[in-house]
């Protein structure tokens, strides 16, 4: 009994303390403790279809702001020859996001989804409009200030960075609200976004005169449509909420506790008959009100709650900043370099010197690893058959090691170039799906500390991809020389 009462007033592992028969702690961390089994129990199949297809639709679009700002980005910092200088940007691009998150975690974590996103929405159209506006006056009236206009373009920077950490600490909080499955549908969406980020900056690398502003101007009103497919997927999660009659739980509402504790609902006996119509119209607006509230009970950021997380989770949460770290260490830098040395043959110059000159070639080769992480991020149960997380550190850390062996010694081929790219980026997707459904869906992680859990998580992520850009920028400047050709 003092074990339990224990366990209760940590508010964070429901079975923390619950040991196994040799009298060992029960691994809280990995990968394979997870049930799988069918979770869509009492949903429509057209509900089923309808939600997987609507957190896919808002993956591509709460992802693509950061991936288009980038291009938009990289186009600027081309055109000014500071190439190098481009990790800065997106090292910024990374605080902005960092800094969200702490402030989401710290004051919003309690407020309701539906006025979350509903600020993402003008949030977003800002950020579009001003890129779009610092776009044209580039190519118009500051054609001659072209530094103060990549200046001026970290203000949509800020924007969309914030916009795309704040939707999604916010959504994938959400879904812990739905089947567990559903996570696939959200971050198979933000590796598409990341494919259409990519074929973008190709096609911009290949075409001196691509221009993607009126691009921006299109994507302005795409807040907006963020909000509405919210709406719908609330929409279908409060009515499956009404449904839920005849004595069964509530599996969302109980799952909303206060003061840490697990609510019980009542049976409809206790109701009595009249009462115990959920399908009641006025019924509706109440549970309506009741899920809005859901996020009353929620932790927000503390170092006491901090460290609860980082006990619980801690394996999971270090190897997702450690991997981003590596990955975007690799992309940003090592593999640059290694594609300034080889000649790409369909992407070769033949009249500019040096030989192994070409436009487009690292961003042919990044977009096969944006390839490998919408791979992983649709296939969540294949990822999670690797095991345990660890794995997913060591390879992208080979990856690392490969490509800067191929820097020195270009033994390789360009072409092997692709299936390593597929591979770093399989394992860098599959990180981010498998790590997140553990972090949803584990017993383990009582539901008032999992938005908490998620957003620590982000913060590791941002963290990794944050210094990644700055060692990045050091590899560029002074230990990966773009001198010389295989």
């Amino acid at each position: 009994m003092a074990e339990n009462s224990e366990n209760k007033e940590t508010g964070l592992l429901a079975k923390e303390k619950i040991e196994d028969n040799e009298g060992q702690k029960i691994d809280t961390q990995k990968l394979e403790e997870i049930n799988d089994g069918d979770d869509f129990k009492g949903y429509k199949t057209i509900d089923k279809y309808k939600l997987f297809g609507l957190f896919f639709l808002i993956g591509i679009i709460n992802h693509l702001g950061t991936i288009l700002v980038m291009t938009g980005g990289r186009l600027l910092a081309n055109e000014l020859g500071m190439g190098d200088y481009l990790t800065f940007y997106s090292s910024a691009s990374i605080l902005f996001a960092f800094i969200t998150r702490i402030v989401n975690s710290k004051l919003f974590i309690r407020v309701s989804y539906s006025k979350r996103i509903f600020f993402l929405c003008f949030w977003n159209i800002a950020g579009y409009f001003s890129m779009f506006l610092i776009l044209l006056l580039h190519d118009t009236a500051l054609s001659d200030y072209s530094n103060l206009c990549f200046i001026l373009s970290f203000i949509p920077c800020f924007f969309l960075g914030s916009a795309y950490a704040f939707g999604e600490s916010s959504m994938i909080a959400y879904l812990r609200l739905f089947p567990k499955t559903l996570l696939g549908g959200w971050s198979s969406g933000t590796g598409l976004s990341g494919i259409i980020g990519g074929l973008l900056n190709f096609l911009s690398q290949l075409n001196t005169s691509f221009s993607i502003k009126y691009l921006y101007l299109i994507l302005t009103p795409v807040g907006g449509i963020y909000f509405y497919l919210f709406k719908l997927t609330f929409t279908i999660l409060v009515s499956q909420e009404r449904n839920m009659v005849n004595g069964k739980k509530n599996p969302t509402l109980e799952l909303s506790p206060i003061d840490g504790d697990t609510v019980e609902p009542e049976n409809d006996e206790d109701l009595g008959q009249g009462a115990a119509q959920i399908n009641n119209q006025n019924n509706i607006k109440e549970e309506e009100k009741e899920m809005e509230d859901i996020n009353k009970g929620n932790k927000p950021m503390s170092i006491e709650n901090f460290i609860k997380v980082m006990k619980s989770c801690g394996e999971v949460i270090g190897n997702l900043g450690i991997i981003y770290f590596f990955q975007f260490f690799c992309m940003n830098a090592i593999l640059v370099r290694v594609c300034d040395k080889v000649t790409i043959g369909f992407l070769h110059e033949k009249d500019v010197t040096p030989e192994c000159s070409g436009k487009g070639k690292f961003e042919f080769i990044l977009l096969f690893y944006q390839i490998g992480m919408f791979i992983s991020k649709s296939l969540i149960k294949i990822v999670r058959m690797i095991r345990p997380i660890e794995v997913y550190t060591v390879v992208t850390f080979i990856v690392n090691i490969l490509f800067i062996i191929e820097y020195y010694a270009g033994f390789l081929g360009w072409g092997n170039y692709i299936w390593i790219s597929i591979i770093m980026g399989f394992f860098g997707g599959g990180t981010y799906s498998g790590g997140f459904y553990t972090i949803l869906n584990s017993d383990k992680v009582q539901d008032n500390y999992k938005e908490l859990t998620v957003n620590v998580a982000t913060l590791f992520n941002d963290t990794g991809t944050f210094l990644s850009g700055i060692f990045g920028f050091l590899g560029l400047k002074y230990w990966f020389s773009s001198n010389d050709c295989f």
